[in-house]
């Protein structure tokens, strides 16, 4: 039996770790992603069944909860409830009986406990005590189950206290397994952000603009390219003190933001220059988000640190084309955008000659 137990071990970590890894990884396509967590992670609950740990000649062990508690972990509903469907039907497969159906609700009294347990606002930024809650839980449950399908007897309370005294420890070890996977790709993600964010306005930095136009290269056919320059922004700092010009480069993030959509890329690229990736609009339409950017910069009331409001402009290159043609096209902009501030500033200028102004 120990050798089982340490078998069936080693593959719910190895299970688990890579389940973790799937978790942890980006993409866009949440449903897709949501769907495949669920269906492997019942997959693996069913190859656990079917390694089940013989004890007394009568009663066979897995640790098919423990996905459940996995998925728990990291919070996830939708994943659950379709492993825990799988481990059902799949459970079923041997015969509907009394042991079968008490089998089923135990697993899914197991779910529902788990997402209980995401209201415990106490626990929610406690890893380590709610993965203890997780397993204690799903232990009982399977505990109670046990009990209940061995007849109510003695004998079905002592191997219900068998199941859970082997489980919870097992459990407890998978629960710090996921805590340190968990808080390695925590501090991953972290530092990838750093790498990645200016840490001034929260856009992207050059590095991570040069990175989205390779992107960019692959995943559109046109793509429209924006640079965007603060008018006069060493008068602010001169005037103003360079506290307040960062609080200006700050709310202007903001106005990018809020007038982009979130697929847009925006980096600050400079000291008062950004820039914008918009994929997939016609010229008209990018000249129509340039000067609503522009329009609404010019008319917002830029609160300095010490409440004083200020106005500022900001002139706007742009050029549009294929995205195979990117790297020239940020030339392009630039130099409309030098057209633009030669012309007086506060105004777009687009590659071909077209200039809007206020």
């Amino acid at each position: 039996m120990f050798i089982s137990l340490i078998a069936n071990s080693c593959i719910s970590f190895t299970g688990i770790y890579f389940i973790s890894k799937i978790v942890s990884y980006h993409t866009p396509h949440k449903n897709i992603k949501n769907a495949f967590l669920g269906i492997l992670s019942g997959l693996l609950g069913i190859f656990l069944i079917t390694q089940s740990i013989l004890v007394e000649d009568v009663l066979k062990i897995d640790f098919r909860f423990l996905i459940l508690v996995l998925l728990g972990f990291y919070r996830l509903i939708s994943p659950l409830f379709i492993a825990a469907t799988i481990i059902s039907i799949y459970r079923f497969s041997y015969g509907v009986d009394f042991h079968s159906v008490v089998a089923c609700i135990a697993i899914f009294m197991i779910v529902v406990g788990i997402i209980l347990t995401y209201k415990i606002s106490a626990l929610e930024k406690q890893l380590f005590q709610f993965g203890i809650t997780l397993n204690l839980l799903a232990c009982l449950i399977a505990g109670v189950a046990i009990y209940t399908s061995a007849g109510l007897t003695e004998y079905a309370a002592y191997v219900a206290l068998l199941v859970t005294l082997i489980s919870f420890p097992i459990g407890i070890l998978i629960t710090i397994m996921n805590i340190d996977l968990y808080l390695i790709n925590h501090r991953v993600k972290e530092y990838k952000i750093s790498a990645e964010t200016d840490h001034l306005t929260g856009l992207a930095n050059r590095r991570a603009w040069e990175m989205q136009m390779k992107k960019f290269k692959g995943q559109y056919d046109t793509c429209n390219v924006l640079i965007l320059d603060i008018d006069h922004f060493k008068q602010i700092n001169d005037q103003y003190g360079h506290a307040n010009g960062d609080e200006v480069l700050k709310q202007f993030a903001e106005l990018l933001h809020r007038e982009t959509r979130n697929q847009d890329i925006k980096a600050r690229i400079g000291g008062e220059e950004f820039g914008i990736l918009i994929p997939m609009l016609s010229q008209s339409e990018v000249i129509g988000v340039a000067e609503r950017i522009r329009s609404s910069i010019s008319k917002h009331a830029f609160k300095l640190l010490d409440q004083q409001v200020i106005h500022i402009s900001v002139s706007i290159g742009i050029a549009n084309g294929k995205s195979e043609q990117l790297h020239e096209m940020v030339h392009l902009a630039d130099d409309c955008l030098y057209q633009a501030k030669n012309s007086g500033r506060n105004r777009t200028h687009i590659h071909g000659g077209v200039e809007y102004v206020q």
